[in-house]
């Protein structure tokens, strides 16, 4: 193929997976479909990834989640948050603690094991982003900790709809175990979706609040680093919530509701370029001691968060 076609190629298939977000018919596992693609065209035709697409990767999830804002009401994010920020804080702490254990035991570098540690604990490739621009981490270490989450990402998307068939748990409960339990937003809200609207509400609420914690994680590094203590929050999350504020004080139903659905075929979009970053490298560059490492890192997430949801 002509390197002239490669280019075109992203957004062609990039055009397939807004269609089939938008078809009645695929748009249930749109976003699985839309990673598999993304994964696909990205290991057969390398050179038809774009420049920027971290950035536009960024943006279409983001973009996404303010949209889900306009389905959610105030009171709703208000009483799902406030549950979450014990349970999330619960999590947390069971990650971190095991993680900082379980480190003497693997032979990767101590920064990239920490780095798999936040990426599991809070929110996979925006906490592993955010810590590794404190504690100055090189780019294979940051390679490797993200293809880790990336792949377990991958798994989660697809298990966690078929775990909903296995375990008794109400659609609220199934939307706090994926907010608990898969590292990244776009994993989380893909999985969750899948049942319904309201397990994908409630997943979306409690994983930014899963995600609020990067802010102390990140002060506390930067402290032990011997920084000045670094505070913010993301603007997306400031954006969900006035977008919730919106949807719940405005008239307007029928356009909410179509800008909460419009959501969806950002995640999709999203999703397709997160598969964009799962290529061969990828896996070689975790290797086997890095799976390992997340993988018994997720497998207590997955149990805790299960209990977690369970008992809420």
């Amino acid at each position: 193929m002509g390197m002239k076609w490669d280019k075109p190629l992203f957004f062609v298939f990039l055009a397939v997976v807004v269609i089939l977000a938008l078809t009645p018919f695929t748009r249930t596992w749109a976003v699985g479909i839309a990673l598999l693609l993304g994964a696909a065209v990205s290991n057969t035709v390398p050179s038809s990834s774009p420049e920027g697409l971290g950035k536009m990767r960024k943006f279409a999830l983001n973009t996404a989640v303010v949209l889900f804002g306009f389905g959610l009401n105030i009171r709703q994010v208000i009483t799902v948050g406030g549950q979450g920020l014990w349970q999330t804080a619960v999590s947390l702490v069971v990650i971190i603690s095991l993680g900082c254990f379980l480190m003497r035991f693997f032979r990767l570098e101590q920064a990239t094991l920490k780095l798999v540690t936040a990426g599991t604990s809070i929110c996979g490739g925006s906490a592993i982003a955010a810590v590794a621009s404190v504690m100055k981490a090189r780019d294979d270490q940051i390679g490797v900790s993200m293809g880790v989450v990336f792949l377990l990402n991958t798994v989660a998307l697809f298990a966690f709809p078929l775990l909903a068939r296995v375990f008794p748990l109400t659609p609220e409960q199934f939307g706090v175990w994926c907010a608990l339990s898969i590292h990244d937003t776009s994993s989380v809200v893909g999985a969750a979706a899948i049942i319904g609207d309201v397990s994908l509400q409630t997943a979306t609420i409690m994983k930014l609040t899963r995600t609020l914690w990067i802010t102390p994680i990140v002060f506390l590094v930067s402290l032990q680093q011997g920084e000045k203590g670094k505070l913010s929050v993301p603007l997306f999350i400031v954006l969900f919530l006035v977008a919730s504020v919106l949807s719940s004080v405005l008239p307007f139903t029928a356009l909410f509701k179509t800008l909460a659905y419009t959501g969806k075929v950002f995640m999709a979009a999203a999703l397709y370029m997160v598969g964009f970053g799962l290529s061969a490298d990828v896996v070689k560059k975790a290797g086997a001691q890095g799976m390992f490492f997340g993988a018994f890192l997720w497998a207590a997430s997955i149990v805790t968060g299960y209990l977690l949801a369970s008992a809420s």
